[in-house]
Order: structure tokens, then C-alpha cells, then sequence
């Protein structure tokens, strides 16, 4: 049996996966943890709020845009050496702004289904992808 001592926290975290014209936003990390690959923007969530509301905040904070988020795609685990992360990812319709980089993203593009391969994406982003383009019926 495992000590409770030692196991790795669980860390909640939101992301945003964004659509526009048939493209789907994505960010590079460009901090540490995930540094060069590609995700939906998203950070941990704040002391009392709620996932949905950590998601719309880090997509402003790490691109400047808003979106309509009316789907949740669903819940993934990310296990790193540090904590488990548990992402709650969101879908839906770019609202307004212009994505820049910004924050923990050191780039953003919009990119269609076809080009992802072009990309490093982190853990389960085309899985989510496909997930959230149909649940919009895109």
C-alpha cells in the first residue's frame, strides 16, 4: 500500500478548445511544464471558481479572445513527475479579438483538422478535437 504522504496532488485546471471558420485555436506553451508543444489555452483554476470560468479566463489571458464555450468536451489526466493534472475542457465558437500570444503561450494558430500532424500536440488534444467538432456538428 502506497503512503498517502507521498502521493501527487491533483491539480484542477480548464481549457479552451475554440472554433473559427473551421479552424481550432491552439497555443504553445512556453513555460516549463509542456514547454514547445501545441494545446488549447487553459490554466489552473482559482480558489472558488468554477471550471467554466477558469476556461473562458485563460483563454483571455493567454490569447486575448473570447468564445461562446457551450460544450464540455470532458475530463482528462495528465500525470506528470510533479502532480496529476485534471483538465476540464470546454468547446465552442470564437466570439471576438484577434488570438495573440501571451501569458504561458508563446505562439497561437488557428489550424484545421488536416494540418494538426504538423504540430507537437500535448496529451489527448486530438482526441478532444475530434470529440469537440462533433459535438458542434462541425
Amino acid at each position: 500500500m502506497q503512503d498517502p504522504s507521498s502521493a501527487l496532488p491533483v491539480i484542477q485546471a480548464a481549457s479552451a478548445c475554440v472554433w473559427r471558420n473551421g479552424r481550432v485555436l491552439l497555443a504553445r506553451r512556453g513555460k516549463t511544464l509542456g514547454k514547445g508543444t501545441w494545446a488549447f489555452p487553459g490554466g489552473k483554476l482559482e480558489r472558488g471558481e468554477t471550471a467554466l470560468a477558469a476556461a473562458h479566463r485563460e483563454l483571455l489571458e493567454e490569447t486575448g479572445i473570447s468564445a461562446d464555450l457551450r460544450e464540455m468536451i470532458g475530463e482528462f489526466r495528465i500525470a506528470t513527475p510533479q502532480a496529476t493534472f485534471l483538465i476540464t475542457s470546454f468547446t465552442g465558437l470564437h466570439v471576438s479579438g484577434e488570438a495573440v500570444a501571451a501569458s504561458d503561450s508563446d505562439a497561437v494558430a488557428w489550424v484545421t483538422p488536416d494540418e494538426l500532424s504538423d504540430y507537437p500536440l500535448a496529451p489527448n488534444i486530438s482526441a478532444a478535437i475530434r470529440r469537440a467538432k462533433a459535438l458542434l456538428m462541425l
